[in-house]
């Protein structure tokens, strides 16, 4: 994100930005939040999915978010030449199985693939690492 708002700030025009960050409580765990929010106001970051599991009555995680934005994800996953999306997932392990749904349901749901093709498209993505799970 900082590169970013360092290319724009020297006129370069870089694509859209989508940001998923989840964590239990907003007030005590929204890692650079302020920055975050910033880089929103500014249209470094042009859209956000924040989840803050225990902030609300009804669990909410980035997967959550992400099915929200299935025709967003559908869209920016399809891109190719300069319009090609990279997803980066970051973090502990447990929700890369939920988060692999949400980004093959966005295909399914919104980009016309049946199941087994949304699945091999996503392998793809691993290969051309544009897929990348930085998980711990």
């Amino acid at each position: 994100m900082q590169h970013r708002a360092w290319q724009r700030s020297q006129g370069v025009e870089v694509g859209p930005l989508i940001y998923y960050f989840g964590s239990r409580y907003r007030s005590q765990e929204y890692l650079y939040g302020e920055d975050i929010e910033a880089y929103l106001a500014s249209g470094v970051i042009s859209h956000a999915g924040l989840a803050f599991s225990r902030d609300t009555k009804e669990k909410v995680y980035i997967q959550h978010k992400m099915k929200q934005d299935g025709e967003l994800l559908s869209k920016m996953l399809k891109g190719t030449g300069s319009e090609a999306a990279y997803f980066y997932l970051c973090g502990p392990t447990w929700p890369v199985p939920d988060v692999y749904e949400a980004l093959v349901s966005s295909l399914t749901e919104n980009g016309g693939f049946e199941r087994q093709k949304a699945e091999e498209y996503i392998e793809e993505l691993k290969e051309e690492e544009r897929y990348v799970l930085e998980v711990y």
